[in-house]
């Protein structure tokens, strides 16, 4: 009997601990607390779900949100200025949910080339003024020799494009070509990327020609340029750019 009692006793005991428990009370946290949990779990849960593109995706906090009375800025709609999206441009990041808008690269090599544009006559983009320029022919060498003294030799994976022009002096007196050394020129194949002139010591290169045209006098000349063998493989269309005073102008041969 007394056995019975004490094991009775023990087990009341044991739920007396078990019910009541022990230790400190639990953490009550601030209105601002709960706020900063909860937007970190939503931008964890958004992060890994790429599928999702509306919603709590961005779950930065913002200067002010946890405040109270914060209400978010809206911007007001207006339809006239609604610019139309380029959807092929523009990528969801799955960091954050925000549009990644990609540049257009038409745009942006247009705006480096300051707007030039090949529509210029062969004269017009050189702009000596009394001088007339054309572009009889060119030519495209694995050597060129433009003297006995001077050779442009044979470079692995390389060609020259040779363009000859021929200046004529169309006015009464003689032109200074020392005034027009500032011009630099460069040549596109086909549409592709420019290519600034190959340097030559020989007197009749255009692009360091710094002596005088007498009046009515013509003078044939060169441009030499180094392109890659696979850039020259199929001309189509050449256009030669010349640059001077921060202004480029174009002209197709």
């Amino acid at each position: 009997m007394k056995i019975k009692r004490c094991m009775l006793l023990i087990c009341v005991s044991c739920i007396s601990l078990l019910a009541t428990g022990c230790g400190e009370p639990l953490y009550t946290m601030t209105a601002e607390e709960e706020s900063i949990i909860t937007l970190y779990a939503s931008k964890t849960v958004s992060k890994f779900n790429k599928n999702q593109t509306t919603g709590i995706c961005n779950a930065r906090v913002k200067a002010g949100e946890l405040e109270e009375g914060y209400e978010a800025a809206v911007e007001e709609e207006n339809p006239s200025e609604e610019q139309p999206v380029d959807e092929e441009n523009v990528q969801i990041d799955p960091e954050t949910g925000e549009p990644i808008e990609i540049p257009n690269d038409t745009e942006s090599s247009t705006s480096e080339d300051g707007g030039s544009d090949a529509g210029l006559s062969f004269t017009d983009a050189v702009d000596i003024e009394g001088v007339t320029f054309d572009c009889s022919s060119f030519d495209v060498a694995t050597e060129f020799k433009p003297s006995q003294s001077f050779v442009l030799t044979e470079v692995n994976g390389k060609k020259y494009v040779i363009l000859y022009v021929t200046a004529t002096n169309t006015t009464d007196s003689a032109v200074d070509f020392s005034n027009y050394t500032d011009r630099e020129y460069s040549l596109s194949i086909n549409g592709g990327e420019k290519v600034s002139t190959q340097f030559t010591p020989v007197s009749n290169d255009l692009a360091r020609f710094d002596g005088s045209l007498a009046a009515g006098a013509s003078k044939d000349m060169i441009l030499v340029f180094s392109f890659s063998n696979s850039s020259v493989e199929d001309i189509s269309s050449l256009e030669l750019y010349v640059t001077s005073d921060g202004t480029t102008r174009g002209t197709t041969i």
